[in-house]
């Protein structure tokens, strides 16, 4: 397990899960017998079916995985209404959002739910391109296109820090889906790990994190 300001990536998604108080259960997917009894050493919390091979690839759509996971946790005579999908390439979540993102999706009677962000109007759709064959198109083609940055439509991006699906849609194979709700998501910590560049860069937001996180996380 790669370490992270000296505690294992996996450990940070962990400890914010175990923060919250409305969470009815807590549990890992992981095909590592290593990171699967690191897991149970933490109550509240976990690992107890292994993720098989085939769905434990880097190209493995995330779905797979939930469904595996869903699937494996109702054999073991659980039910669920929804699940929130925590992935620990984010791993500096604000304290107490994971409890907020939930309040949110049942105020909103909403389907699924995802944290998201902002796009910077520079990189706003309606100003954004693609290239084939030496061609620029529009990404968002056939409307009035502003002009002016003041008159750009707001436009968000997911961020991956949480999600939220009805289980229901969980088994029709999708994520997010049917009444979205979206959570304006402000944690000045983002990161989400997915090259070495990022892992370095994760380094550098470890002291800041923890000098806001220190008196609710234990490290």
């Amino acid at each position: 397990m790669k370490l992270l300001g000296g505690m294992p990536l996996i450990q940070y998604t962990i400890e914010s899960a175990r923060q919250s108080e409305l969470l009815d259960t807590i549990l890992v997917s992981t095909d590592c017998p290593e990171i699967a009894a690191f897991v149970n050493c933490f109550d509240r919390i976990t690992a107890p079916f292994v993720r098989p091979a085939h769905i434990a690839t880097d190209h493995t759509p995330m779905i797979e995985v939930v469904i595996h996971a869903l699937n494996s946790a109702e054999r073991n005579l659980y039910r669920f209404e929804y699940v929130l999908l925590l992935q620990p390439t984010c791993p500096f979540r604000k304290p107490g959002m994971i409890d907020e993102t939930i309040r949110h999706v049942v105020q909103q009677k909403a389907d699924s739910l995802m944290t998201m962000r902002r796009i910077p109007d520079p990189h706003n759709p309606f100003w954004s391109y693609t290239l084939q064959n030496d061609k620029l198109q529009h990404v968002v083609p056939d409307v009035n296109r502003p002009t002016r940055r003041q008159d750009l439509t707001a436009t968000y991006h997911r961020d991956g820090e949480i999600y939220i699906a009805r289980t229901s849609l969980i088994r029709a194979g999708e994520i997010t889906g049917g009444k979205i709700a979206g959570w304006l998501n402000d944690n000045p910590f983002e990161i989400n790990i997915d090259t070495p560049a990022d892992w370095m860069r994760a380094e550098t937001l470890f002291n800041q994190w923890k000098d806001q996180t220190k008196n609710i996380f234990s490290y």
